[in-house]
This record gives C-alpha cells, structure tokens and sequence, in this order.
C-alpha cells in the first residue's frame, strides 16, 4: 500500500470525524450542524485575535496569518490536525508543526482541526485581509461571506469604518449584511469610556443600518452560539 494511499484514508477519515462529531441539540433534541461564523475585514483589522478570542484559544499565529493568503476554517475534530486543501477539493495532511512554514503552491483553503468543545456549535473561517490590492482575491474572500451564518466585519478602533469598508460590504446581497455583525477590534487604543461611547454612536449613526448590530470585539463571544457566551 502507497503512502499516498495511507495519507488519503487518513484524510478521509479525519474529514468524516469532523463532520459525524455531535453538534449542539435543538429543543427536540435533534442535531444541528455547527454555525458558520465567517471573520472578514481589511489587513490589520483585527481578525486573527478575534477568532482566537472566540475559539478561546491562541490557535492562529500572527506569523501563520501574515504568511497565507487562504481562507482557514476552523472545526472540531477529535485531536489537533491540519489539511491544505488544493484543486477538486483534495487534501493534503499537513504536520501540524508545520503551521507556519511553507505550503503547497496551489493551496486554496487551509483545514484545522481541534478537539475545543465550542467548536461543535461553531466553524469559523477566517479570511484573507481585504485590500492587498489584488481584485480576484478580495472578490473571492468576500464571496466566502455568502457561506456564513453569521458574517463577522472587523474595524479598528483607530479607523473605524472607513469609506473603503464601506464600498467593499455594500457589494454584497442585503441578505448577507442581515446576518452582519461589525465589531470594533483593538480596544485598548479607545482612551476613556467617553471616547467608546462616541464611537459607537458614530457606528450607529453611519453603519449600523447594514448590519444586523455593531458591538465592541470584547463582547461579541455573548452573540455566539453554544458555550461561547460563557
């Protein structure tokens, strides 16, 4: 038997773990899938340290982000794993010590998984930062929005909602911004709560009305399915 062989069952395997793991009951007691939580916003908004915060765990790197350009999706499985996933949606098994190091050339999406108990009420995706001037793929990171059921839109504090931001959410369908959520990251460069509340009025004023809420990043695990709110 080929190694190839051995590292495609193996892959196969995991997926089928991840995606058989028991998810949150609704109140028949039937199953539901893990909601689909997409993060998305300009480079340096915000967005690694917000799906940790989420996840509760450091899981994405500073490094790991600022080397990739793919979307990462982030689910529940038995133990730690991670997976590029290349053409025809097949996937390769990557050493999860190699998180940080080089991937294959025609990567499209990279797979992550990890046995965190908020993680069979929620999948997050994290996306590549908008802006990089390379049209395709901001036209393809903001298409992974019609995936979500919640869609996450992160702005920073010291440039909250900016006309770019702005331009770039107002091309997606008024269903999608229904399930929108702007958060205000880096909080800590807001000086005194006078200063928070200012902002938020602002946000209120200017964008709330694509967004289904606008909420400091801080407060937004409360917002999330299962035990994300504890």
């Amino acid at each position: 038997m080929s190694a190839g062989a051995d590292s495609a069952r193996a892959t196969r395997r995991e997926r089928e773990a991840r995606e058989t793991a028991p998810g949150p009951a609704d109140s028949q007691g039937k199953r539901r899938r893990p909601a689909r939580i997409v993060v998305i916003g300009e480079f340096n908004s915000g967005k690694t340290s917000l799906v940790n915060a989420l996840l509760g765990s450091p899981v994405l790197s500073a490094s790991f982000v600022t080397r990739t350009v793919h979307p990462t999706v982030v689910a529940f499985a038995a133990k730690p794993s991670f997976a590029a996933e290349l053409a025809h949606r097949r996937r390769i098994r990557m050493a999860w010590d190699r998180l940080d190091h080089q991937l294959p050339q025609d990567t499209r999406w990279l797979h992550i998984g990890l046995p965190l108990e908020r993680l069979r009420a929620l999948r997050v995706i994290d996306t590549p930062g908008l802006g990089s001037g390379d049209d395709v793929c901001d036209e393809h990171t903001l298409g992974i929005c019609r995936q979500g059921d919640t869609v996450v839109w992160c702005t920073p504090a010291m440039q909250a909602w900016k006309a770019s931001e702005e331009r770039a959410w107002l091309t997606l369908p008024v269903r999608v911004r229904q399930r929108g959520i702007l958060a205000v990251t880096f909080e800590d460069a807001i000086v005194s709560p006078t200063d928070a509340e200012r902002l938020l009025a602002r946000l209120n004023a200017d964008a709330a009305s694509y967004f289904s809420r606008v909420v400091m990043a801080s407060r937004l695990s409360a917002l999330m399915p299962g035990d994300c709110a504890g």
